[in-house]
């Protein structure tokens, strides 16, 4: 594993790469660019997932000897573009560490400088802090101290009764992460890559890659010395647009296939939640359209083997 070679506590720069996978959001994608360029990353790799809005266009009047634009012809959504970029970090990008982040996600200035304050063998991955535009807790960037795993602990965790995530202010080990402010060991990657799975699109792509990052004996530490900014509005209720349904509900099912041992949810935990996805509908205005996927995200993960990958 490659580390910073400085101890504990100590400020040097880790030489770090930036893995930014972007769609159809230039605007957004230009603030990031603007953000991270401006930090002493050693090379930035920018996966662009075939969008329509002039990204290609903007991305090749860029000048920055860092800069490396992956156009890929097709939309494999988050989990295809990280697993496209990760697979061309670890093989010919000369770096440390690897910060991955999405478009609308932005490094304070003192972020490497802050990491090189923290980063410690012991830890092979860091989780940022990450906060959303009213400077809040992003919650659905938190990474778990543990996993809601079982229909009782999943239930208890959805009515508020036990809290299964950091108080957001401590650092403390974590057995998740999200790919919004993730800083991983660049060897530990190189290892694991082959876990970023392509097919889930989005949703669960992080949580999956983290929870085998711990079956295999690897530590995150959830940092909140490190600062992320993530440009999404306060967390409501509802999930919009109706078709992200879909992905949250197959996805979950699916990882009864990529999981031979050591679930991140049991089935009863995996019931409990697509019924909560099942009663979101009151909340919806285009309620046929919300409950179509979500029958249809259980039809496709009951019935897409994707073979056991652990």
């Amino acid at each position: 594993m490659n580390h910073v070679g400085k101890g504990a506590g100590e400020s040097a720069v880790p030489r770090c790469a930036s893995l930014i996978v972007t769609y159809n959001r230039l605007e957004k994608l230009q603030k990031c660019w603007a953000a991270t360029a401006a930090l002493p990353f050693g090379s930035i790799i920018i996966v662009n997932n075939a969008s329509t809005d002039g990204t290609r266009e903007w991305l090749t009047q860029l000048n920055d000897p860092r800069l490396c634009v992956i156009n890929a012809d097709s939309n494999p959504g988050g989990a295809g573009g990280f697993r496209r970029g990760a697979e061309y970090v670890t093989a010919n990008v000369d770096a440390d560490w690897v910060v991955f982040h999405d478009d609308d996600a932005y490094p304070p200035p003192d972020l490497l400088s802050c990491f090189g304050a923290v980063a410690d063998p012991r830890w092979d991955a860091y989780c940022c802090k990450v906060v959303d535009n009213e400077n809040g807790l992003c919650k659905m960037n938190m990474p778990y101290t543990r996993l809601p795993h079982t229909a009782g602990r999943d239930l208890r965790f959805m009515l508020g009764g036990v809290n299964f995530a950091p108080d957001g202010e401590h650092p403390r080990d974590v057995c998740s992460a999200s790919f919004v402010g993730l800083i991983i060991d660049k060897g530990v990657l190189r290892a694991n890559t082959r876990y970023i799975y392509p097919e889930l699109f989005i949703y669960f792509d992080d949580l999956y890659f983290s929870w085998h990052l711990r079956l295999v004996g690897c530590r995150i530490r959830y940092s909140p010395e490190l600062v992320f900014f993530h440009d999404v509005p306060p967390a409501k209720k509802g999930i919009y647009p109706e078709w992200k349904v879909y992905y949250l509900v197959r996805n979950l099912l699916l990882s009864r296939d990529f999981f031979s041992r050591q679930r991140p949810y049991s089935n009863g935990a995996i019931i409990i939640r697509v019924f909560k996805y099942l009663l979101t509908v009151a909340t919806q205005t285009r309620k046929k359209e919300y409950i179509g996927f979500v029958f249809r995200g259980i039809i496709d993960g009951l019935t897409h083997k994707t073979g056991k990958r652990h």
